[in-house]
């Protein structure tokens, strides 16, 4: 929304006019005249759906995912005419989450500015709140003392939990902790190239700091018609959720 405060963007717009990579358009398959915008991107109702076995493959060790793909990789590999990850509905039609599409937003942001997203966001949103970016980040690199970071825990009653856990995502080496079940499974810290989507790691009164600035009617970093503009329910409500099928996009 700084964005469009300054009239560098436009929600409305086809995002391929943002991203300047004519040889590599984004596009519904079967609706290419149903262009892609950052309203339908953030409001997830872009029909992009990336189907889970693929996504399960993102998440990788420590920061490793940052070495195997760019922002831009994952978005022109996964996010294209030429994939299976849509939605048979068109773009604008249904709302579908979208982790994906969350991404594909913040890309338009790093070539509109031509700067890192998270960059960005260190710059533009987080030293004007005064929120400490020694303690805020993504990377783990970007923490210095990696033993203040909450560790990843998930409660279990039986061993097919744990066995379905190594199934989806064995990269990550989820571990039983030292205990008979029912149990607590460690899931060591870890990384996916779509991070723009939450993987921004800080503490409670740093986050307690960004929702104030909502409740705040954006004071410092947004303008209070752009926070109403974030309140507003896209559609009006009226643009069903998609229940997607067991047979809908198999990729």
């Amino acid at each position: 929304m700084q964005l469009v405060e300054k009239e560098l963007i436009d929600l409305d717009t086809d995002i391929n006019q943002h991203l300047s990579e004519p040889n590599r358009k984004i596009f519904h398959p079967r609706y290419p005249s149903h262009s892609i915008t950052l309203r339908k991107l953030l409001s997830h109702s872009a029909s992009i759906a990336v189907n889970s076995k693929l996504r399960d493959t993102f998440y990788q060790p420590d920061d490793t995912a940052f070495a195997q793909s760019t922002l831009a990789d994952m978005c022109f590999t996964h996010i294209n005419p030429n994939t299976s990850n849509w939605l048979p509905e068109p773009p604008g039609s249904v709302t579908f989450y979208s982790n994906e599409g969350s991404a594909l937003a913040a890309l338009v942001v790093e070539r509109v500015t031509k700067t890192p997203y998270n960059q960005y966001i260190k710059d533009n949103i987080l030293k004007p709140l005064n929120i400490d970016i020694n303690k805020t980040g993504v990377r783990l690199a970007d923490f210095p003392n990696r033993e203040e970071l909450v560790k990843h825990y998930t409660y279990v009653l039986n061993t097919s939990f744990l066995e379905q856990w190594n199934q989806k995502i064995p990269q990550l080496n989820v571990a039983q902790m030292p205990r008979n079940l029912p149990a607590w499974l460690y899931i060591p810290f870890f990384s996916f190239s779509h991070y723009p989507a939450g993987l921004l790691r800080m503490s409670a009164r740093s986050l307690s700091v960004f929702l104030r600035m909502f409740m705040s009617n954006g004071s410092l970093i947004l303008t209070s018609r752009s926070i109403a503009e974030i309140r507003t329910i896209v559609g009006g409500g009226h643009i069903p959720f998609y229940n997607q099928s067991s047979d809908a996009n198999s990729t």
